[in-house]
């Protein structure tokens, strides 16, 4: 028994830190070299990096996330109490580890060097559409599949994950409004010009559009990766011939269903409602013949977000 939960840890924390890993790569080598933001502790650094980079070579973005996170953690101990620092410890710190471990053995231009339209010339970057549009769908690949990796395993990713249950906690706003909201508001400050170190008051659009489809992007993965990546859907079928209609789905989708008993509130009438989740290609194909078995029959069909159990 002590085994199986050692061996059960073991692998969880091995998908958290290959999660967080996988994170931290997306958003080192495609997202803090031309400055694109996504929201975050880590689109924070990005943003902020002109005036914490004065004090130092030695400040990096990652002693940055370094003294944000544990600020994050302090105020979560406080706030949300000693559970939520123990879950939240581990790969909250070893996000800036990485991106320390990165700083010191990787050139962060590394891969954007490939691409026709970024160039460095005397220290000064140059970065087109081009480079924007890969560094965006590479980055929403790295950094949602690995939070949605992390969070499936009981992880966190830290950092603004203390901000968004704590609003979720104390002013009753849903947690995944809370997190699109934080996320929302660094993005639209990102526009700024003097977040990135440039004179006057100018706004780069083409930033936050970018920055807005990586929140977009990333909400998206992160849903499948949690949810699973296959749409299913629920059919729902009235009728006063089941058997017949659980043939005709036993045929056409080789799926189960379930015999449910209902009265019509009007006719007073009895009839058998069949229950079945399928797969939404298969749901296209049944929907379309529950007329051939009975002209009568009321169906309906609905999403499924999430499906658990017995489910072939």
């Amino acid at each position: 028994m002590n085994n199986n939960f050692l061996l059960k840890k073991l692998k969880q924390y091995s998908l958290i830190t290959f999660g967080v890993a996988l994170m931290s790569i997306g958003f080192y080598f495609f997202l803090d070299p031309v400055n694109l933001c996504i929201g975050g502790v880590m689109g924070l650094a990005t943003i902020l990096k002109p005036f914490y980079s004065r004090l130092g070579d030695w400040f990096t973005t990652s002693i940055f996330m370094y003294i944000v996170d544990i600020i994050c953690l302090i105020v979560g101990a406080i706030c949300l109490g000693k559970d939520f620092f123990v879950k939240t410890v581990y790969a909250t710190l070893l996000s800036p580890t990485i991106i320390l471990l990165l700083e010191n053995t990787c050139d962060q231009y590394f891969f954007l060097q490939s691409i026709s339209d970024f160039s460095i010339i005397d220290g000064v970057i140059s970065v087109g559409t081009s480079t924007y549009i890969v560094c965006l769908a590479v980055s929403i690949i790295c950094v949602g599949l690995g939070i949605g990796i992390a969070i499936k395993n009981n992880g966190s990713t830290g950092g603004l994950d203390v901000v968004q249950q704590i609003l979720s906690k104390y002013c009753h706003v849903p947690y995944s409004i809370s997190m699109y909201l934080t996320d929302w508001v660094i993005v639209f400050i990102a526009g700024f010009n003097v977040f990135h170190g440039l004179p006057g008051f100018g706004y780069n659009l083409e930033l936050v559009l970018f920055g807005s489809l990586g929140v977009i992007g990333n909400g998206y993965l992160i849903d499948r990766v949690l949810l699973n990546a296959k749409a299913r859907r629920t059919v729902y079928i009235i009728t006063s011939k089941p058997e017949e209609m659980k043939e005709l789905i036993y045929n056409t989708a080789n799926r189960g269903a379930t015999f449910v008993n209902v009265t019509g509130a009007y006719t007073k009438e009895s009839y058998t409602m069949l229950i079945c989740t399928m797969d939404k290609n298969e749901a296209y194909k049944v929907t379309p013949l529950i007329e051939t078995i009975d002209n009568k029959a009321f169906s309906f069909v609905t999403s499924c977000k999430e499906v658990k159990g017995e489910y072939n």
